[in-house]
């Protein structure tokens, strides 16, 4: 007979370097399915939380529950129909467990493997969508900083875009457990994908655009300098949120779908945007070149009826052929010069691939990801 193996551990505290990674489980839905399927670890948990109430820090312990990836089924001689989980301590393993026995009433599905993997994507979900909100909530944070921008629609539509994908981004139980559901998201995600690259695609021409702005004043580029620094983090939030239209699109595939095929086309679409901050970068450095403009010292060469009026001046000290720009000016100088490196998850690790750990500690139940133990 074919029974789940999942890992019942007791640990120390201080197992856990860093408690600010674990991601406490909250959602009464997935709770219930910890509590079906891992029922010996919701009762630990508990058990150790009355436990420590009033006892030293040093005496506090903590509950893990591994589930093994893809819910792999291992051979057992003991009885049908059980998760069986192996209690381990200092000194090894203590004993086993039977975590879980399928009964006709049982809430949880009699194909026990398939429940541990629905449990272990509603985590791992829950997990990437936490963050990608977050990430989110930063780059719609930057936006609503821009001022002063004339086209109205385009505004409107990247804040709807944004506003749409961080809809999608807060976790629900319902759309993950619901395959009918999971599809119609991802369906939208790649609609507005497609709106991502028309807006993105915009950005990208009017900022190389920037390079054909030729004999300007000083107080012309300055002007273009400001113009330019709305499209350029309009420019920069496009790129951030195909990635992370990317990533909801990996997330809501439970992993199925790979990170590469979820975001295959931003390496394409990485490299316009690198090309035309190319244009602009070069186009900086003429214009600084020209006015003679010193980051470094926040200053610039006086032209025009200034540099008639502080040329007997400028004989005398030659700092007086100079006077200060405001340092928003060179902020923006700096910014648009260097360009900037999008947030791309580069993390190697999927965790859909890999064990679920599940933490109970003091009565609470936490996700702990692969790379904290």
């Amino acid at each position: 007979m074919n029974h789940l193996m999942i890992q019942l551990e007791q640990l120390s505290l201080d197992s856990i370097p860093d408690e600010t990674k674990l991601m406490e489980i909250t959602d009464s839905k997935v709770l219930a399915q910890v509590t079906n399927l891992i029922p010996e670890l919701f009762k630990a948990g508990n058990a150790a939380g009355n436990a420590v109430q009033g006892a030293k820090a040093n005496a506090e312990v903590l509950y893990r529950a591994i589930i093994p990836a893809g819910a792999k089924l291992a051979n057992s001689r003991e009885m049908d129909g059980a998760v069986r989980g192996i209690y381990h301590g200092a000194e090894g393993v203590k004993g086993h467990a039977n975590l879980l026995a399928v009964k006709k009433n049982s809430n949880v599905s009699r194909n026990v493997a398939a429940s541990a993997m629905n449990l272990a994507s509603m985590v791992v979900g829950q997990y990437y969508m936490n963050e990608i909100n977050e990430e989110l909530g930063e780059i719609s944070a930057g936006i609503t900083k821009i001022s002063e921008f004339q086209d109205n629609e385009y505004k409107s539509k990247v804040f709807a875009l944004v506003a749409q994908i961080q809809k999608v981004a807060i976790f629900q139980v319902d759309i993950l457990d619901n395959d009918e559901l999971r599809l119609s998201e991802i369906y939208n995600l790649n609609r507005w994908e497609q709106e991502c690259i028309q807006l993105l695609g915009q950005a990208n021409l009017t900022i190389a655009g920037f390079g054909n702005k030729e004999n300007l004043d000083y107080e012309e580029y300055e002007k273009q300098l400001a113009e330019a620094q709305n499209w350029f983090v309009y420019q920069k939030t496009l790129m951030e949120v195909m990635i992370k239209i990317a990533e909801l699109k990996h997330t809501l595939h439970l992993g199925s779908a790979s990170r590469e095929q979820c975001g295959a086309l931003l390496p394409t679409y990485s490299k316009q945007v690198q090309d035309s901050l190319n244009q602009l970068s070069t186009w900086h450095k003429t214009q600084t070149e020209k006015f003679e403009i010193n980051v470094d010292e926040k200053s610039r060469k006086r032209m025009g009826l200034d540099g008639v009026i502080y040329f007997i001046p400028g004989l005398i000290n030659e700092e007086n052929k100079f006077c200060s720009i405001p340092n928003n000016t060179v902020k923006k100088i700096i910014a648009q010069t260097n360009g900037y490196t999008t947030r791309q998850n580069i993390d190697p690790i999927d965790l859909f691939q890999e064990d679920v750990r599940i933490i109970a500690k003091e009565g609470r139940i936490y996700y702990l990801p692969k790379d904290v133990l």
